[in-house]
């Protein structure tokens, strides 16, 4: 994470590496992404597919403008703009998982490996949150119910695959 430690940012920042087949999709000197989004939506792929346009943004989002909760499915839509990176994730039926990228390179992992790799991830992105300043809790209802519910989806997301 490369994040500055603002409170009034419910989001974490920085750059991750992602490499499928032979293609770097993802890495330190292209974009800057919401780190926060992209640990919830790999967690999302844990138990189901994904291709472009499943979420509201891209797996790996360049921004994150607003959360807008379903609370009654404690699930949660994260709405920014259009630049970020996609791939497909398929569950194949042999307990492993396929990752597909948009120019076509394909790497096949087992599932165990992908489920500790996005953990790992996501553990150092709420490692992150819990070590900063605490966020400043919006006190519009639209924009405090998102919030709420992204911790209480990534909670349910985290605890349902241990």
């Amino acid at each position: 994470m490369k994040d500055v430690d603002d409170p009034t940012d419910l989001c974490t920042h920085g750059h991750v590496f992602v490499k499928i087949g032979n293609e770097v999709i993802s890495n330190k000197d292209n974009l800057d992404i919401t780190v926060s989004s992209t640990a919830l939506y790999l967690m999302r792929t844990l138990k189901d597919d994904y291709k472009k346009d499943d979420y509201a943004s891209q797996l790996l989002p360049c921004c994150s403008h607003f959360f807008r909760a379903d609370v009654e499915n404690d699930f949660v839509n994260i709405m920014g703009c259009q630049s970020g990176i996609d791939w497909t994730i398929i569950h194949t039926d042999n307990n492993k998982i396929k990752h597909i990228s948009e120019s076509g390179q394909e790497v096949i992992i087992d599932k165990d490996v992908y489920r500790k790799i996005v953990f790992d991830f996501a553990d150092q992105v709420e490692d992150f949150y819990e070590t900063s300043l605490p966020k400043t809790i919006p006190t519009d209802d639209f924009d405090k119910k998102g919030y709420l519910i992204f911790w209480i989806e990534w909670r349910n997301l985290r605890n349902e695959s241990r």
